[in-house]
This record gives C-alpha cells, sequence and structure tokens, in this order.
C-alpha cells in the first residue's frame, strides 16, 4: 500500500505543477523571507520553498492592483490581505483586525487563492507585510503581460479523462459506394468482380483526411493524464 501511495502522491504533484509559470522570486529584506512565486492559473499563486521565521507579529500575504511598491500605497481599497492559513472567506481588507497572523516556515509550499474579480495578471505586487510597524519583510514585483492559464485550462486532480476519439467519416467508402450500384446495373456479368473491386479500394487507398491521429489523447494534457492515473492508484487503495 505504501508504495502505491507514494506513486500517487508523485503523480499528483506532477499534474499540479505541469502548468504553473514562474512569475518571480520574493526579495529577502527581513525575516528570512524567501521563496518562489508561480500562477497556477488567473485565481491562484503558488509559493514553492517558503521560508519564513514567524517572528513578525502582525504579517500576512498582502497584494495589490495598484502602485508601484508595498510602501508605497495611495488606496487601500485596491488590496487584500490573502489568509495563510486558509479561514474563510480567504481574504481580508486591510484594517480588518481578524486576519490571521502568518506563521513560521521553512520550504514550505503555500497556495493562495485570489477575491472576487481579482486577478494574477492584475497584479503589482506581493508582500509579506507586518502591519503593525508598516515594515516589508520581502516582495515581488510582478512583471507586466504574464501569458496566464485559464482558470478551466487546469483539471481537477480527480476529474475523470475522457479518452474517447471520434470515429472517422468513411468519405472513401461512401464516394465508392455509387460505384458499385453503377456497376451492378450495367456490369452485371461482371458483377462478382466489380463488387469485390469497390469494397477493396478504400482500404487500399485510404482518404489521409479519415485516417485518425496517431495519438488518440493529443487533446489531454500530460497533466490530466498524470492526475486520472493519480486518482486510479488512489482508489485502489483505499477500496
Amino acid at each position: 500500500m505504501r508504495p502505491l501511495l507514494c506513486v500517487a502522491a508523485v503523480l499528483l504533484a506532477q499534474a499540479a505543477s505541469a502548468e504553473k509559470i514562474l512569475i518571480g522570486q520574493l526579495s529577502t529584506l527581513a525575516h528570512s523571507v524567501s521563496g518562489e512565486v508561480y500562477a497556477l492559473d488567473e485565481k491562484t499563486l503558488m509559493i514553492k520553498d517558503f521560508n519564513y521565521d514567524g517572528a513578525g507579529p502582525d504579517a500576512f500575504f498582502w497584494v495589490s492592483t495598484e502602485g508601484s511598491n508595498p510602501s508605497n500605497v495611495q488606496n487601500e481599497a485596491a488590496t487584500k490581505i490573502l489568509a495563510y492559513p486558509y479561514t474563510d472567506p480567504g481574504y481580508y481588507e486591510y484594517r480588518d483586525q481578524a486576519a490571521p497572523v502568518l506563521p513560521a516556515a521553512a520550504n514550505q509550499q503555500i497556495t493562495l487563492r485570489l477575491p472576487g474579480e481579482m486577478k494574477v495578471g492584475d497584479l503589482k505586487w506581493l508582500s509579506v507585510w507586518c502591519r503593525r510597524y508598516s515594515v516589508d519583510f520581502g516582495n515581488l514585483i510582478f512583471p507586466a503581460n504574464l501569458n496566464l492559464p485559464k482558470s478551466g485550462d487546469i483539471p481537477h486532480p480527480l476529474a475523470p479523462v475522457d479518452n474517447s476519439v471520434a470515429e472517422p467519416e468513411p468519405e472513401a467508402e461512401a464516394e465508392a459506394e455509387p460505384e458499385h450500384d453503377h456497376d451492378h446495373h450495367d456490369h452485371d456479368h461482371d458483377h462478382s468482380y466489380d463488387h469485390n473491386h469497390v469494397g477493396a479500394e478504400p482500404e487500399s487507398e485510404p482518404s489521409a483526411e479519415s485516417e485518425p491521429e496517431p495519438d488518440s489523447g493529443a487533446t489531454v494534457t500530460a497533466a490530466t493524464s498524470l492526475a486520472t492515473l493519480a486518482a486510479m492508484l488512489l482508489a485502489a487503495v483505499f477500496m
């Protein structure tokens, strides 16, 4: 059981990371903040290998759709606190004292979901920010024109996969049939030869357009295939 669980975990991790796009590195300004920031889709950020010593008394992940950096905010309404650990609704306004304080982390992988209409492509920066002392522990200034996958482009790891392939239209046989009927009426004496000849013609010279692509899963992404295999392994383990 343990080997199957390990394989499933690896496959799920590969599927989850197949579409991620690296945005950049968090700067290290205080309290050992570091990590790589990725976009999983237009609504989801992931921080890989996140480090923070947890010493800030009122620190959290803070993002904004306006302004050049977190130390020069002109419009707090354009900012949001992204809760980690996650608590419903997952984000808070800047002055909301219910926002959870960010705990210490060592090479941790963190996923952050953006609220409402806010999208990754709209963000100007992400900061590990201490509200009490107005100190930036580390930040990332977002580049312009990010080529992000849409939310629907990344399937759920346990979503079923449709591997069916549409049947090609028998164009060659359809074109051959009228010839067979014609031979049947006008050349009855040679019926057996014409019938066999017409029926064999599509097999020897199939239409290039009707032939299916060699890869029946061409439209299924590598991430979906990995995720489906992992789901099957997990289902087999817990049955």
